[in-house]
């Protein structure tokens, strides 16, 4: 007689787990073995034919590795004893017989001589037992540190944080050994004697902040971070943390200094406190632009802004440029622009650009005034030119009161502003200077033809005359300065204009 479950049993069957299992030895473990154990174990109720790791890796979605190292772990754990290594098989443990047998079982031998190696490790000041031995012994079977590691590491905390040590912030650092590729003693002492630096390094920072506390491992993390990956030197860290401002500094703020350094640097290579210090100046620097222009924060990308200014001007004109855009509500682009249109104009010192900035501001408001006597209704009558503006002021010579009192005989022209120009060619021709003149000449009617407008060769030869631009920016720039301060129709009027004269500007 035979005797045993129809093959179906297994997806319709339970499997008993006991509670010591689920209470004693599922909390510690990884879930991989969780899940790896208790499929052997249904695999005990329901056998169905042998199951080698790899038949049983494709069916659990893992590998035949794991499964391997799954069953160690359970063997050292006393959940299993191997009966067999070629091939490997295990027998499952009656857990109540375990315990009642204090847990006795046939130990992994690998693991026997870790333990005895690892046991001694504190001069009989402390033992590791149980889950502790367990999770050490990992660390030399599942990421390859020599149990000569293993031993230097747990000496190396216990000269740091003293000898009752939490395993799980040791187990950090054998994650970083393993990431490391430490593999010998020799590659071990380099390595703990760098954590040991980053530890006491940290240490002395925080009593510069003020906290006598020891270091946490969170703490610890951040600044290991802060050295390795983003390559701070102690140095340079306080020299960040001399940017905080006083108050009560913490890491986290500190991070965020330490952050928008290293993306400012991101050419490589170890950061300095020099580089910190120098950092810090470039970042004061722009958050005074930024005061006066009104707007703006500190950057990557208003950093770089800032770099190219300075590479331009120095600070004093910087800021001149900063409160011209601010007035007109301009953005820190805009002020780069204008910074540039200054400098392709060979205006050098603080003397040429205040010189430069008072022309414009007057020719502004004699803009202003043209517009308001001829008005906007025609876009063909506002058509103003900033140019000939510059030609009758600084090259004729001629005042604002002459300019305006012979606007008013070109008011009611088609082409008010052409002219305009012919009226003014005319007065310099005859040594008109003032506007009592003007009314003498007028009312002799030799300079004007009424409503005809006539400019005549005159205006043509005036504007052979040179010119120096004193727009105080380039024709885009311009535009948007006149859209704010002029209104709309006749920035695009003075644009029109200059697609007419073949793209020489007009401002």
């Amino acid at each position: 007689m035979t005797f045993g479950f129809d093959e179906r049993s297994a997806m319709f069957g339970v499997t008993p787990v006991e509670n010591q299992f689920i209470l004693e030895l599922l909390p510690e473990a990884k879930a991989e073995y969780v899940k790896i154990y208790l499929y052997g174990l249904m695999k005990c109720y329901y056998p169905g034919g042998d199951t080698d790791p790899d038949q049983m890796a494709r069916e659990l979605n893992t590998t035949p590795e794991e499964i391997l190292s799954a069953y160690r772990y359970w063997e050292r754990r006393g959940a299993v004893r191997r009966i067999s290594d070629k091939p490997p098989q295990w027998q499952y443990l009656n857990l109540i017989q375990r315990a009642i047998n204090g847990g006795e079982n046939n130990p992994d031998p690998e693991y026997e001589n870790f333990s005895n190696a690892i046991y001694d490790v504190f001069d009989n000041t402390r033992r590791l037992h149980g889950n502790e031995l367990v999770t050490c012994f990992e660390w030399h079977e599942d990421l390859g540190l020599p149990t000569e590691v293993v031993i230097m590491l747990l000496k190396h905390m216990a000269a740091v944080k003293g000898k009752q040590f939490k395993i799980r912030d040791a187990e950090k650092v054998a994650l970083e050994m393993a990431n490391e590729n430490i593999r010998t003693i020799e590659d071990a002492e380099e390595f703990l004697s760098r954590d040991r630096k980053v530890y006491d390094n940290l240490r002395q920072l925080l009593r510069k902040m003020g906290k006598r506390y020891l270091p946490s491992e969170v703490q610890i993390a951040m600044y290991r971070k802060w050295i390795r990956e983003w390559h701070f030197t102690p140095e340079a860290i306080e020299a960040a943390f001399e940017q905080t401002g006083g108050g009560d500094p913490n890491m986290a703020y500190l991070e965020s200094i330490l952050k928008n350094i290293m993306e400012q640097n991101a050419g490589g290579g170890e950061l300095q406190a020099r580089q910190v210090q120098q950092s810090a100046e470039r970042a004061d620097g722009l958050r005074k632009v930024i005061r006066k222009l009104g707007q703006g924060s500190v950057n990557p990308r208003s950093l770089q802004m800032y770099d190219e200014m300075k590479a331009l001007y120095p600070e004093e004109i910087i800021l001149t440029a900063a409160g011209e855009c601010r007035d007109a509500r301009r953005s820190l682009p805009d002020l780069l622009e204008l910074l540039q249109s200054w400098k392709k104009r060979g205006l050098e010192t603080p003397e040429e650009i205040r010189a430069h900035l008072d022309a414009f501001h007057e020719q502004t408001m004699l803009l202003k005034e043209l517009q308001n006597l001829w008005g906007t209704g025609d876009t063909s009558r506002s058509k103003v030119r900033r140019d000939m503006l510059t030609r009758w002021t600084a090259e004729w010579g001629m005042s604002r009161a002459l300019i305006l009192k012979a606007a008013e005989y070109a008011a009611t022209a088609k082409d008010p502003m052409g002219y305009l120009n012919s009226i003014l060619a005319s007065y310099r021709e005859k040594g008109i200077r003032t506007p009592e003149d003007a009314e003498k000449d007028h009312a002799g009617g030799k300079t004007t033809s009424g409503k005809e407008g006539g400019s005549g060769n005159r205006g043509v030869n005036a504007q052979r005359y040179s010119q120096r631009d004193y727009s105080a920016k380039d024709e885009e720039v311009m535009k948007r300065f006149l859209e704010q301060n002029l209104g709309q129709n006749l920035a695009q009027d003075m644009t029109e204009n200059n697609e007419q004269n073949g793209g020489e500007s007009d401002a």
